[in-house]
Formats: C-alpha cells, structure tokens, sequence
C-alpha cells in the first residue's frame, strides 16, 4: 500500500491548508507540461493527484486511515510470529544440540 502522506510529504496529523499547499507546490514540479515527453512525469503527477483526492475529503481521509492501521496490524502480527517461529527453531537447534553433546559424552566420542 503507497502512503498516501509521503506522496504529498506531510504528516499524518497534517491538516487540510498543509495538504493543500503540499499538492500544489508538487504539482507545479511534476505537472507533465512541464515534462513533455517523459511518461514518468504523468505517472507521478497521477499518483499526486490521487493522493490529494484522497487526503483532502475527511471521509476518504479518514477510511484510508482506517485502512493503514489495519495494514499495520496485520503487519505487526506477520512479525510477531515471526519472532515466535524463529525463537522456537532456535531452542529446538539448541536443545538438539544439547542432547546430541550429551549423547556423545555418554559414548566417549568427546
């Protein structure tokens, strides 16, 4: 999911002046009469574009909010049991280990 914030380069707790502000002084950069020629700058100032259509209504504000912290959840609980996977493989190499030194030490290998 783009972050619709870093897009315009505000922050989330920016209000709608700054947003405002943010989107024009992106679009008079990126505005593809400006950059005849380069597909890349209509790309860009689409994405700007979206973004402020998305910013700049309370509503649409506000259900993209709603969405980033589902997404982010989402996010934090994939690492979470990332942790938890990654921390049992360990003690199981650990304790395999162990048992595998306490084998050996029982039949004289080491």
């Amino acid at each position: 999911m783009v972050n619709l914030y870093d897009v315009l380069g505000v922050t989330r707790h920016a209000d709608g002046m700054d947003i405002k502000v943010a989107y024009r002084k992106l679009a008079k950069t990126h505005h593809p009469d400006l950059h005849a020629g380069d597909n890349g700058a209509v790309e860009r100032f689409q994405v700007i574009n979206c973004a402020y259509e998305i910013l700049r209504k309370p509503d649409a504000r506000a259900a993209y909010d709603r969405a980033c912290a589902v997404e982010r959840s989402r996010w934090r609980a994939r690492v979470r049991s990332a942790a938890m996977t990654m921390a049992a493989s360990f003690m199981l190499t650990v304790s395999s280990g162990l048992l595998i030194a306490g084998w050996m030490r029982i039949e004289g290998i080491i």
